[in-house]
């Protein structure tokens, strides 16, 4: 049924429930061009627990809105999501591949300063570009989100575009004025901040801030996620600690057949990456291989007994039996071979 969506009041489909259970009383799930796909409980009211201007950058710049992806956001708990997406990967895919979401993430994930919101500008701009140089033109609500314009009042209760044109137009205007951005108008208008191509400076800002984070601290993990490998997840998170690295666990996101353009950002960014392929998880060996067509070092695991395929099996690995060993074997294996 066509509503409103209830975050960035554009028309979007709206069904009572989640496609995951049968007991759906007071529920909502939202596919919004806008927003994408997300779940939530109306009859709680949870939707009033975020920061709603911080909640639609994040499903713009985070969203699931392409075609035939089975991953949509919900307010369900994490352990109520690890199980579906569990069944999910075992190819129950007729309830979808829930992505669990909290205020804490959203303000997590949100830029604190202007330069962090600038860079975050650019790089969206640059991902969605079709072509180097392609000008993106922007509709509805969406425009407001990737630059960061605040639409609600009142702690967030009352939607207003009061101010929105002001907040808008000094974004870009910066961004102009860095030489960052090109605009244009289209159907004879001239909208300064709905039709956006980066110049080659904003270009040049972006690769500048893909090498600054190669030669940074973070490091992708990949690996089949869920409660079934949280004891593996916690070894190589200390692993890499140890070493003096942040690892990053991207399950929110990862999916076999799903290759998100977050993730693949994630990999550029990252200074190497650790894999481990003890569940044959092929989504893990994509990222590795792109990681390695990429350029970046890969630290590989697996548990023993379990046959690696051809292609990656003579690459050192970190053979373990137990998880308690990973943490001290990945840690002096990045110390010996990461500069």
């Amino acid at each position: 049924m066509m509503k409103i969506c209830p975050l960035c009041r554009t028309n979007a489909e709206i069904s009572d429930g989640s496609p995951l259970e049968e007991d759906n009383t007071g529920r909502e799930f939202v596919q919004c061009p806008v927003c994408g796909r997300y779940d939530y409980s109306k009859a709680w009211n949870e939707l009033e627990e975020f920061n709603k201007d911080h909640l639609m950058s994040y499903l713009v710049y985070n969203g699931i809105h392409e075609a035939g992806d089975y991953r949509y956001y919900t307010t369900k708990s994490k352990e109520w999501c690890d199980k579906w997406r569990e069944k999910f990967d075992h190819g129950n895919i007729d309830h979808g591949r829930p992505i669990h979401l909290t205020p804490e993430i959203v303000e997590n994930w949100y830029p604190k300063t202007i330069a962090e919101r600038v860079d975050r500008i650019l790089k969206y701009v640059a991902d969605h570009a079709p072509h180097m140089g392609s000008f993106i033109q922007y509709d509805d609500n969406r425009i407001y989100s990737v630059l960061f314009v605040e639409l609600y009042e009142d702690q967030g209760k009352k939607f207003s575009i009061d101010g929105v044109e002001d907040q808008a137009s000094f974004i870009v205007n910066y961004l102009l004025a860095e030489g960052y951005i090109r605009t244009e108008g289209y159907d004879g208008i001239f909208l300064p901040y709905t039709c956006i191509a980066l110049t080659p400076k904003g270009y040049s800002r972006v690769e500048e801030l893909e090498r600054s984070n190669s030669k940074g601290r973070e490091v992708l993990v990949a690996m089949k996620f869920g409660e079934d490998t949280n004891c593996l997840r916690a070894a190589i998170k200390k692993g890499i600690a140890d070493a003096g690295y942040i690892p990053i666990l991207i399950d929110e996101v990862q999916h076999n057949d799903f290759i998100t353009p977050e993730l693949l950002s994630h990999i550029r960014n990252s200074k190497f990456v650790v894999v481990d392929l003890t569940h044959q998880n092929n989504g893990a060996y994509f990222e590795e291989g792109y990681a390695m067509g990429y350029g970046k070092q890969v630290i590989q695991l697996c548990k023993a007994d379990v046959t690696l395929h051809f292609d990656i099996a003579q690459k050192n690995t970190i053979i373990w039996k137990t998880e308690d060993e990973i943490p001290e074997r990945l840690k002096n294996r990045i110390l010996a071979t990461i500069d």
